[in-house]
């Protein structure tokens, strides 16, 4: 079956296939539910430095860099969209502090 991946106004957002369409026509980077600056405070009090944080459905968010940015040192980014991974395996190949591998 072929898919309209120009027209995404379904929102199938459990489709790969959707957020790859996405990425590309929208390829700078969102923060879905908060940017760090909000969290903050509670991934501080909640969240130690050192924890292995498993970040799921990163897309192509600038959080995990941020808490990198403030001393977390274990970061796994995890996506459906292989556009999201390549685009952070690419911006962050120098921060051995997040990893991101493709979901599948």
């Amino acid at each position: 079956m072929q898919r309209d991946v120009e027209n995404f106004n379904s929102y199938n957002y459990g489709d790969a296939t959707y957020w790859d369409a996405r990425y590309i026509k929208e390829a700078g980077a969102f923060d879905w539910y908060q940017r760090y600056s909000s969290l903050r405070p509670f991934f501080l009090k909640f969240i130690p430095f050192s924890s292995r944080i498993l970040m799921v459905g990163c897309g192509n968010a600038v959080l995990s860099e941020d808490m990198v940015k403030d001393g977390y040192e274990d970061i796994m980014n995890t996506d459906i969209s292989s556009v999201a991974i390549e685009m952070m395996k690419k911006k962050y190949k120098d921060i051995p502090q997040l990893k991101c591998i493709l979901i599948k």
